[in-house]
């Protein structure tokens, strides 16, 4: 090749480059629509950061709740759904990769990225805590294998050592709550109508006497946020019972009080005043009720149920703007003639007037993350982000330019 020619292809190439790489800035321009920006620093240094679990490329994305920007360098984990739960100190927070990995990592808020050795288990887990101390952590595992017993166990896990400190055997247990100071555990299992206090340091579980038989299939509770009182919520008809109904429980003192009866009842939230919202859907119909617990008894009169998507109900998140975002999975999605859909799986009910906005993404609904005073929640739907407009309770641009995660998003958390 002549010395002419060669300057012509060198010059042909810088032209090249050069248009690649004003295609690149003028993506990092657009807060949507671009996997990653720029050569990452050593860390994101965002002051609202968001995790954003890749269930099919098994890595966490780190996002700007500022801008919705996407930090350029993911945490790799292991591969299948995710779950995320931040220490109480906020300086690292817990994934867990269920499928065949099973693998609990811990990851360093500070630097971004898993420290330490990481923890298998042996079952799937639908929950995930830190205790108090920031040194132990509890999770269930309904399939976990138990010799000689039905599966089913709650795992207490030693942080430090990075090893299970328990195996404590709960069959078909599904799901633990923690109270907020990480002191207390409930434990639910499947196909019954006995709930668990979980011993982390004696390492046992103890059932909850229940001698007026007022729990009906027991799937989760609810801490007030002093943690003094626990509302425990029955699936009851939707779980193959007879009756949902909320049930007081007194945490210092281990017994059941009052028991209200209620439309449905399988995730559950409570406001500052003390009114606790619950959605269920019994007989296939989604609803959502609320109850003053500021004093709870036997007649204490729920609301008039209010309709909401159906499915099974278990993410509840108050956002800006006084709006109740509830999600569900497995719900009756839903499009107009053209196949543009019109309702999915997350409902938007205004506190103030009782209205509901049914969202039209479709796909279960497996994280809410509200970004406090900026008006924004991160919802996951169907696998996607979806990032809504607390103002607007509608996606806060359409659904083709906001972040496409290339693969499946699951678990949504911000962190300190």
């Amino acid at each position: 090749m002549s010395l002419s020619k060669n300057y012509v292809c060198r010059a042909m190439f810088i032209v090249v480059a050069l248009a690649s790489l004003a295609l690149c800035l003028a993506c990092n321009n657009n807060n949507y629509n671009y996997y990653g920006y720029s050569t990452p620093s050593a860390t994101s240094g965002f002051k609202h950061r968001i995790m954003l679990t890749n269930a099919y490329a098994g890595t966490i994305i780190i996002l700007n709740a500022d801008n919705d920007m996407v930090y350029g360098r993911t945490i790799n984990l292991a591969t299948q759904d995710q779950l995320l739960a931040e220490s109480h100190d906020g300086t690292f927070t817990l994934a867990y990769s269920n499928g065949v990995s099973n693998i609990l990592s811990y990851i360093d808020n500070k630097i971004e990225d898993i420290s330490g050795n990481t923890v298998t288990l042996t079952g799937n887990v639908e929950s995930l805590a830190v205790l108090s101390g920031n040194t132990s952590a509890v999770t269930a595992s309904r399939n976990a294998p138990i010799n000689g017993q039905p599966t089913g166990a709650v795992f207490v896990i030693d942080l430090t050592n990075r090893v299970i400190s328990a195996t404590i055997p709960v069959p078909l247990v599904r799901r633990i709550v923690s109270n907020h100071a990480g002191t207390k555990v409930l434990a639910f299992a499947d196909n019954t109508n006995t709930a668990y206090v979980i011993d982390t340091t004696a390492f046992t579980a103890i059932p909850i006497a229940d001698p007026n038989g007022v729990l009906d299939h027991p799937v989760t509770a609810v801490f007030s946020s002093d943690d003094s009182k626990v509302f425990i919520l029955s699936c009851g008809a939707e779980c193959g019972g007879a009756q949902a109904s909320v049930t007081a429980f007194d945490p210092s003192a281990n017994t059941l009080g009052a028991s209200v009866p209620v439309a449905g009842a399988t995730s559950g939230i409570l406001d500052s005043s003390g009114k606790l919202y619950v959605a269920g859907s019994p007989n296939g119909a989604g609803m959502l009720q609320s109850l003053d617990t500021s004093s709870f008894s036997a007649s204490t009169a729920p609301s008039t149920p209010v309709a909401i998507v159906n499915g099974y109900h278990s993410q509840m998140a108050f956002t800006d703007d006084g709006r109740l975002y509830v999600g569900s999975s497995n719900c009756s999605n839903m499009s107009d003639a053209q196949g543009n859909p019109v309702q999915g799986c997350l409902s938007i009910y205004n506190l103030s007037t009782q209205a509901v906005v049914n969202a039209a993404p479709t796909g279960d609904v497996t994280g809410i993350q509200p970004i406090t005073g900026l008006h924004k929640a991160y919802v996951v739907q169907g696998g996607e982000l979806v990032i809504y407009d607390t103002t607007k309770d509608a996606p806060r641009q359409p659904l083709s330019t906001q972040i496409d995660v290339v693969g499946q998003a699951y678990a949504v958390l911000q962190i300190s």
